[in-house]
């Protein structure tokens, strides 16, 4: 069993690994023969990104960016994987954009499989194989950090607090850990120590989704 499953990851990697520099299109992205195998998907514990202060912009090397969270970029979205995480962050009472077109690469006419659109907070995970994908990841591509107890450069301290809430109940691990599922709520609250901290109300999702 275990080989059996083994090969199987290496089997769903080599596919992640064969990617395309033509635009993004309707139909798939031939795989070529010399495909390189990436590591399989693996929830990191944290997020390689800086630790800066909000607002947080899009990053100008989404195609790095996704290699550093272990994502090949696609010639066009996967359908193998099609699920909507929203993503809501709070700064001392300030709401936090995030941004539009994380994990795209317009230039080359590419798409990472976790990447946003609009700055609505959804996140689009389209992939061609099935695998686990997380918040770590997708941090790595915002190149904001996120672990434990921080987010950019606010930390867990005697001053501040910091929050995660998923499907308004309290998430207690490492919330870049946390692998989407569809219609996920993720909230992430920073807020001076002694402030009540709640959850918001559930995100309205548009009918499309």
């Amino acid at each position: 069993m275990k080989t059996a499953l083994a090969l199987a990851v290496v089997s769903a990697a080599v596919i992640v690994g064969a990617t395309s520099t033509a635009a993004v299109r309707s139909e798939p992205a031939e795989v070529p023969q010399s495909a390189t195998v990436v590591s399989p998907f693996l929830p990191p514990t944290s997020a390689m990104g800086a630790p800066s202060a909000a607002p947080w912009d899009r990053p100008d090397d989404p195609t790095a960016r996704a290699a550093l969270a272990g994502l090949r970029m696609l010639g066009t979205e996967g359908t193998a994987l099609h699920l909507h995480a929203h993503l809501c962050i709070t700064v001392d009472g300030q709401n936090e954009t995030v941004p539009a077109e994380i994990g795209i690469d317009n230039p080359a006419g590419t798409v990472s499989p976790l990447h946003t659109h609009d700055t609505t907070g959804i996140i689009h995970v389209e992939s061609p194989v099935q695998a686990d994908f997380t918040l770590g990841q997708f941090f790595t591509e915002w190149n904001v950090a996120l672990d434990a107890d921080r987010i950019g450069m606010y930390t867990e301290s005697q001053t501040e607090t910091f929050t995660v809430f998923v499907n308004q109940q309290p998430f207690t691990g490492n919330p870049a850990s946390i692998v989407f599922t569809n219609k996920m709520d993720i909230e992430i609250v920073v807020a001076p120590t002694g402030t009540g901290v709640a959850p918001g109300i559930p995100f309205d999702w548009p009918e499309q989704y």
